[in-house]
């Protein structure tokens, strides 16, 4: 293979594949980018064999083929090398050739044919969304995946694909986010648990708020394809929780606070609270939300915030954490808790939004 491209691009091209490659694989291979000529550009993939991802870089082919070369070797040159054209080549010993100006290096690649293909996902079941509502629906709900590896179902985002819209669903056994979101077309249904990992990559991939993304699914693998680039990820085999079950169906207390009243109130409360298992104690007193949180070894906090109150009078403890993880991802100007009692799961969404919910067990007052 022969090739001339920008060395920007190739950089770029070279930069975003390699985010899927293997740092811990006992198979050099998986260390290794694939590059191979197609038409009037150059196809880069890596994979770990749980996450590929694949781009294209504009190119003039000189002569066609297909070479591999070390991700990090190959990363650390184009970065270094000055902007201009870069000439990749590869020869039949499997060395790779670079040349930019000056410059000229070559690489030990592996064989080409050893190289794992990346697994095709058909479109039998599928669907568009825009790039910035799939991106909203990750950063609400990817915070509350579980990091215990004894039930894997639940290190991934449930995604529900049933008729004009998809559902997010992620949860540790003590916060549950579920997040509503239209798409733009799509056919099929489908359950997928989705790798915390392959959706922390995803919403890198999608910054740029403009356009849309095409999504695959097939019983084991899902592919998404967000402008020239391609990510497919195998799916956590499992059954997700009966979720809908601990969504409490009644309430009879609201509290609406201002979101950035009750965000600034809980990052100095938990500095505190911290201490003692992060515990916070929100309590009512009139119009006003009291948060306090106590430490043997630190002393005490206490803040109060403006509220709007329907009900009685409620004392209840939550994570500081898990209400901060809510907080910070919340564009509204107030948010609603809605309880029942101190021993109850809390439900907190922002003020006039029924797409996004979020769930929080209680701890203990003291």
């Amino acid at each position: 293979m022969k090739a001339i491209c920008s060395r920007k691009d190739l950089f770029e091209g070279v930069q975003t594949a390699g985010r899927a490659v293997s740092s811990r694989s006992s198979l050099p291979i998986l260390g290794h980018l694939l590059i191979r000529s197609e038409e009037d550009r150059l196809r880069i993939a890596a994979t770990d064999l749980e996450i590929g991802m694949e781009c294209t870089v504009q190119s003039s082919v000189q002569e066609h083929g297909c070479l591999t070369a070390p991700a990090r070797i190959l990363t650390e040159v184009l970065s270094a090398l000055p902007d201009a054209d870069v000439a990749i080549s590869v020869d039949e010993s499997n060395v790779v050739n670079l040349k930019c100006g000056s410059s000229d290096y070559t690489i030990l690649g592996l064989p080409a044919e050893d190289f794992p293909m990346l697994p095709e996902v058909k479109d039998d079941v599928s669907f568009k969304i825009e790039k910035a509502i799939l991106r909203e629906g990750i950063k609400k709900t990817i915070f509350a995946v579980s990091t215990e590896e004894a039930r894997p179902q639940l290190t991934g985002i449930l995604l529900i694909l049933d008729g004009e819209s998809i559902k997010l669903v992620s949860t540790d056994t003590h916060r549950l986010c579920v997040q509503d979101s239209p798409i733009i077309t799509g056919q099929g249904e489908a359950h997928a648990i989705i790798p915390q990992r392959a959706m922390a990559e995803l919403s890198r991939l999608l910054l740029d708020e403009d356009g849309d993304v095409s999504i695959n699914i097939s019983p084991s693998q899902i592919l998404f394809r967000v402008d020239d680039i391609s990510m497919v990820s195998r799916l956590i085999e499992g059954q997700f929780p009966n979720y809908e079950r601990v969504i409490p169906a009644e309430y009879d207390k609201t509290l609406t606070v201002p979101t950035m009243d009750f965000l600034q109130s809980m990052r100095r409360v938990a500095i505190v609270a911290r201490e003692n298992s992060n515990r916070a104690v929100l309590r009512t007193v009139d119009d006003k939300l009291v948060a306090t949180a106590e430490s043997g070894s630190v002393g005490k906090a206490y803040e109060e915030m403006e509220m709007v109150k329907e009900g009685e009078d409620v004392e209840i403890a939550f994570n500081a954490k898990y209400l901060l993880d809510m907080l910070s991802v919340m564009d509204t100007e107030a948010v609603e808790m809605r309880l029942t009692g101190s021993l109850s799961p809390g439900i907190m969404k922002g003020q006039g939004l029924e797409d996004y919910l979020y769930v929080v067990m209680p701890m203990q007052i003291t």
